[in-house]
């Protein structure tokens, strides 16, 4: 129960993160960023944890295309491809203020007057959804400036929009992940639980084998995307909890990764 819980949600939330990962690039000629998305294809394949994998980078003449081979498992890319503005606006407001690598990239991209693709394929199936960033789009989202905090808040709350198409999900015999919500100091899974299959009290009664499975399925997580997603909630002080709620007594228990834990995820280079 503990790890289908596991991979699901966290895949949902590290999907929107795979949109932060951009190679560094600083020249504004069209032949540098030709060369550059070169070398960078040939890093590819590229693991991004239980999520998938980029598969390769390239440069159509028009765009910067990210193709990423994704774990249907995980993601449903039927409602990706049906909810296209809601993909793009994630996109948008996640590439406001990045990080200098990232904005030394767009200011590339944007000079060299393309645009952004990001193709997302279906492991199994094959199907595609595809979101792609015009080069006024991409011209735009460098001149959009927003104090550093309220981007970090917009960063997070455009991967939870993101979260929330894919639910609801069942994630185990017993386990209905309903949504995921900022409540208060923390980033909340709302779950629902099939008493008939597993009574609420079972796991308050076994809160500590539950927290250190979660604990230690989240810390063996290296990928870039799951860092990405430590570092948000971090930047933005902001735990991360599964609130398990009965579907028969209502009653509801929280299961807390706390701030200090998360910070131990880290990998520092």
């Amino acid at each position: 129960m503990k790890q289908n819980l596991q991979k699901k949600s966290y895949g949902f939330v590290l999907l929107c993160s795979l949109l932060l990962l951009m190679v560094s690039i600083s020249s504004c000629q069209e032949s540098k960023l030709k060369a550059i998305v070169t070398i960078a294809n040939k890093q590819c394949p590229m693991d991004m944890g239980e999520v998938g994998m980029i598969t390769s980078i390239t440069y159509d003449g028009s765009n910067v295309v990210y193709t990423l081979n994704m774990n249907e498992s995980i993601t449903d890319i039927t409602i990706l491809k049906d909810n296209p503005e809601s993909m793009k606006e994630s996109i948008k407001i996640m590439f406001r203020n990045p990080a200098k690598d990232v904005k030394e990239m767009l200011k590339l991209v944007a000079e060299c007057n393309a645009g952004l693709q990001m193709k997302f394929v279906g492991k199994d199936s094959g199907q595609e959804a595809v979101c792609e960033l015009t080069p006024e789009e991409v011209k735009e989202v460098l001149k959009a400036e927003s104090d550093p905090s309220q981007s970090e808040r917009t960063k997070l709350e455009a991967q939870l929009k993101m979260a929330n198409l894919q639910f609801p999900m069942q994630a185990s015999e017993e386990i209905l992940i309903e949504k995921i919500e900022l409540i208060d100091e923390s980033v909340v899974y709302i779950c629902k639980v099939d008493e008939d299959v597993c009574p609420i009290s079972q796991i308050e009664a076994n809160v500590e084998e539950v927290k250190k499975g979660i604990v230690a399925n989240l810390a063996a997580q290296s990928d870039p995307a799951t860092q990405i997603f430590l570092k948000t909630c971090i930047n933005n002080d902001k735990s991360v909890a599964y609130r398990y709620i009965g579907t028969k007594s209502g009653n509801h228990y929280d299961v807390v990764i706390t701030l200090p834990e998360l910070k131990k995820m880290i990998i520092k280079k």
